[in-house]
């Protein structure tokens, strides 16, 4: 990993909820999410507030046609913003009867190191075409690591999962093809400023090479309801523990069990 930690920690739950199946062909009401919701949260390290995320939804217009266009921008604040400078933006261009990406944008600036990239996926030869890298052959269903989270949101997540039921997913980041698994664990209620939140938790599956030694090293927490948002992340690291709370949100398609005071 490079040293867009920030950005990747916030959004490794994106990562992890997709599976191999082929939607292509077949048109699934979005019955999730719609264009104008968008999601804020805090991070912190410890109790050091330590940045801002934020996630939206729009349309493009795409040829004769449009596209979701989602972007998630994460940047430090506070004192952690005196040490390091962070201000990192994923935008995913998403073809709105598949859900599928058409596009994927990264631009990373974090003090003096910046990156920037994009990545084309052309669907008829299971391929993605990278600014850096070029072309890559990948399975049908790959999903960048931003439209992965739209899609588990539309798809996977309004599946009855039962008690250690496992996701895997395939995702292509930084010109790589992860695939991954996460782990569902049980329903939760997590107190948030909007009141407890009854929510689906998950750790991640430990295997040969993984990034966590333990399950407790990742835990996300997911709205339990239509809507499917993130509400909790928490990364255990070595010295001290990321937290990751949402603090907002607006424009959601369902009515919320989350209630704002």
């Amino acid at each position: 990993m490079k040293k867009h930690i920030l950005i990747i920690i916030l959004f490794l739950c994106i990562q992890q909820f997709t599976k191999s199946q082929k939607r292509d062909s077949i048109f699934i009401e979005n019955t999730a999410f719609q264009t104008g919701e968008t999601i804020k949260y805090n991070v912190k390290y410890g109790l050091i507030k330590g940045g801002e995320a934020s996630m939206s939804i729009n349309l493009i217009p795409v040829g004769y046609s449009y596209a979701y266009h989602v972007k998630a921008v994460a940047r430090t604040t506070g004192v952690i913003a005196g040490f390091v400078k962070i201000r990192d933006i994923y935008e995913s261009m998403i073809d709105i009867e598949t859900g599928y990406p058409i596009k994927a944008i990264r631009n990373i600036r974090e003090q003096k190191y910046t990156y920037y990239n994009e990545v084309l996926f052309d669907r008829k030869k299971n391929v993605v075409v990278s600014l850096k890298s070029g072309e890559h052959k990948v399975p049908p269903n790959t999903l960048d690591i931003l439209s992965a989270f739209y899609y588990a949101r539309r798809y996977l997540f309004k599946n009855k999962l039962k008690k250690n039921d496992i996701i895997n997913m395939v995702t292509f980041f930084d010109d790589e093809i992860f695939l991954l698994k996460i782990r569902f664990k049980k329903i939760e209620k997590v107190k948030t400023r909007f009141g407890k939140i009854k929510c689906m938790k998950f750790v991640p599956v430990i295997e040969k090479g993984s990034s966590f030694k333990k399950e407790s090293d990742l835990r996300i927490w997911v709205s339990n309801d239509k809507n499917f948002i993130p509400v909790r992340i928490r990364v255990d690291l070595p010295v001290s523990q990321i937290k990751v709370e949402i603090i907002d949100f607006s424009g959601t398609k369902n009515i919320s069990q989350m209630k704002k005071k």
